[in-house]
């Protein structure tokens, strides 16, 4: 009886704290989740799904074939993710051996960059827009003053999306900065000492012994970069104008800047068409469950040390 009262009790604290736990992701997001998938297989009668009728897969087939919309924002959100990706990865490695590299004031340079990681996205967003603004915005002003054409930017079709992607990159830099920075922290120093001592150069040196060594890292920051893109929202609703005769809120001109999250508000909060939004929703799950399956095989350190 003693002992297996010990047992009960050895549970019984890691019951206790992960049974809340538990619960709560069950009602919040697995459930929600399950539930989603089941009304994206359904013509969902928002006032009464009881009358719902089950069609299948239509939902999906309809997107993939009769709708335009669905077809510019999901290529709107590859172009976000690839290019956001292909940016802030390489650029915050480059400026993580810069400071690698400082003597004196790292702390401070690393606050300055990672600054505008900790500001509001809505806030990034407006201020951005008015720097993109074509008649009196900063950028414009630059390029007037260096003799170079003014650009439309959030007002032309194909800017606009760019212009959005440049402003999350630019918030989106110090997190990306700092992780790499304390990857590069964590090398054991003697790994990098002995490359010197054999006579390996600074960029020898990174390629043999840093960068493998910070794969974990490396992986990580793809990953969580690449799931960060496929959910971002806040700075295309804030920044892009409406999406005139789509019916919809932002991803303008037209829908040209439109994406799958803002699809999803779009479809679920304004219309609403909740099975059409569902369905957005779950190509998104899928998509990035696929992506973040990929990268982990073929991004994940084949050694340890």
């Amino acid at each position: 009886m003693a002992k297996s009262f010990l047992i009960k009790r050895k549970y019984l604290f890691p019951l206790m704290v992960l049974g809340p736990l538990l619960v709560w992701y069950v009602l919040f997001m697995y459930y929600p989740t399950v539930y989603s998938i089941w009304a994206s297989l359904h013509l969902w009668v928002a006032d009464n799904p009881a009358k719902s009728t089950f069609v299948g897969l239509k939902n999906y087939l309809d997107m993939f074939t009769i709708d335009p919309r669905f077809k510019k924002s999901l290529a709107n959100t590859f172009i976000y993710v690839l290019t956001k990706t292909a940016l802030v990865i390489p650029i915050g490695l480059v400026i993580a051996l810069l400071f690698e590299r400082l003597r004196r004031g790292t702390k401070v340079y690393i606050l300055a960059v990672f600054l505008p990681a900790l500001c509001s996205a809505t806030a990034v967003g407006i201020l951005f827009t008015y720097l993109f603004q074509p008649s009196f915005g900063l950028f414009n002003a630059v390029l007037k003053t260096i003799g170079l054409p003014t650009q439309p930017f959030l007002t032309d079709a194909k800017q606009a999306i760019f212009c959005v992607i440049a402003t999350d990159a630019w918030q989106y830099m110090g997190f990306t900065t700092l992780i790499f920075f304390t990857g590069l922290m964590n090398i054991p120093y003697h790994f990098v000492e002995a490359a010197r001592v054999d006579g390996a150069r600074a960029w020898r040196t990174f390629f043999s012994i840093k960068l493998p060594i910070m794969g974990h890292t490396l992986a990580f920051l793809v990953v969580y970069t690449v799931i960060n893109a496929f959910q971002f929202f806040d700075f295309v609703f804030v920044m892009t104008q409406s999406g005139g005769g789509t019916g919809g809120a932002s991803g303008g001109p037209g829908y040209s800047s439109s994406v799958l999250s803002l699809m999803v508000y779009n479809e679920g909060m304004l219309r609403p068409n909740v099975d059409k939004a569902t369905a957005v929703a779950t190509i998104i799950l899928a998509i990035v469950l696929i992506l973040t399956i990929v990268q982990y095989r073929i991004l994940r350190p084949k050694w340890e040390y």
